[in-house]
């Protein structure tokens, strides 16, 4: 699986993805709404699989100090190459979440673990990574953790094409949050799903009290062509409706990203 990961990764716009259309503009802008209470105090700050760095390179922008944790060689690549453009600087390394034993203890204010949860199907690696946030966060330091929904996954499916609605397909992502069907695109069949409170349990179990759960898109995805067509004042009003209904829990499966913000327990 992870061999298909990085292939899939290795060739994918990771970095035109959360702001080329308003379906996945609201994912980003969210993420940074619901966090900046958070963050707006911290200066220590470390991303698990920052990608080609849309969220380290934000928040190096301002003035923290930045270490972006990334797997796929190629994003890393692209990631210091954006930082050399925009003039940042940060300490980039080409490593597994599950294992950052080059980051000191008890150093960090944040830990953002906004995608690596989505491709790691074994449990005991996604309490790995979990283990390693707490471990390098200061006391009371906060921890970002996204999710995609498998509820939320299952209805992507059938809105994909009606071959994947089959007993088997739909009672492998119920029950194990995986999707091993051939017919799907290559994220999927390496993608893990969660269920939501899953994710509140996985943080509790790592020693974190969870201060916040929210719906990162909401239902955007459900109304996508609608939601593209709006304008910039029209985006605008959608977003502000969103960031107000956001942390309903009514609305947390059917949401295709959800983030949870928890502290470390003192």
């Amino acid at each position: 699986m992870q061999e298909e990961y990085m292939d899939y990764y290795s060739k994918f716009d990771e970095e035109k993805r959360l702001l080329s259309q308003n379906i996945t503009r609201i994912e980003f802008d969210t993420t940074l709404s619901v966090l900046e209470s958070y963050i707006a105090p911290a200066s220590h700050l470390t991303e698990f699989g920052a990608a080609t760095g849309r969220y380290s390179l934000h928040y190096a922008r301002r003035g923290m100090h930045v270490t972006a944790v990334e797997l796929v060689p190629e994003l890393v690549e692209q990631l210091n190459n954006n930082a050399k453009s925009q003039h940042l600087e940060l300490a980039v390394y080409e490593a597994n979440a599950i294992n950052v034993s080059f980051i000191e203890s008890g150093t960090q204010d944040v830990v953002l673990i906004l995608g690596p949860l989505y491709h790691i199907p074994l449990k005991s690696d996604r309490e790995a990574v979990l283990k390693e946030a707490n471990r390098i966060l200061k006391p009371n330091g906060v921890v970002a953790i996204a999710y995609i929904s498998r509820f939320f996954v299952a209805g992507l499916l059938a809105k994909m094409s009606n071959s994947l609605v089959f007993p088997e397909v739909l009672s492998e992502l119920n029950e194990s949050g995986l999707v091993s069907s051939p017919d799907v695109d290559p994220f999927f069949r390496t993608g893990y799903f969660a269920k939501p409170l899953e994710i509140e349990n996985l943080a509790i179990q790592s020693g974190f009290s969870v201060e916040s759960h929210i719906a990162t898109d909401g239902y955007v995805r459900f109304i996508g062509q609608e939601v593209n067509r709006l304008n910039d004042q029209q985006y605008r009003a959608w977003f502000k409706y969103h960031l107000s209904t956001c942390s309903e829990p009514s609305l947390l499966g059917s949401s295709n990203h959800g983030l949870v913000i928890a502290k470390k327990c003192s």
